[in-house]
């Protein structure tokens, strides 16, 4: 980590807060400006945040997407750079 303390947030314009929780846990915390149903289909549903979630600006292929969201639930998402190349990321973790 860096000399910043670990508790430091950062906001953005956007209603976006990021918290460093610890050398391997950062916690993003967004407000979203629409139906509470709508917000928590786009981020439980495979299909819907494969669609939004890793736009092309980002310059990645949202390859799958696995996610139980409920509390303990574990989640895996893996990207490849574009043009696709053999080369994977995925993010993988626990729902709290």
């Amino acid at each position: 980590m860096d000399e910043r303390k670990d508790s430091e947030i950062n906001s953005t314009k956007y209603g976006t807060t990021v918290e460093r929780k610890s050398e391997r846990e950062l916690v993003v915390t967004r407000t979203f400006n629409g139906p509470a149903h709508i917000v928590f289909d786009a981020w439980t549903k495979p299909e819907l945040l494969k669609r939004w979630w890793a736009p092309k600006s980002f310059g990645v292929s949202f390859l799958s997407c696995e996610a139980d969201v409920r509390t303990g639930g574990t989640y895996r998402f893996v990207f490849s750079p574009l043009p696709r190349s053999s080369l994977c990321h995925s993010l993988v973790g626990t729902s709290k």
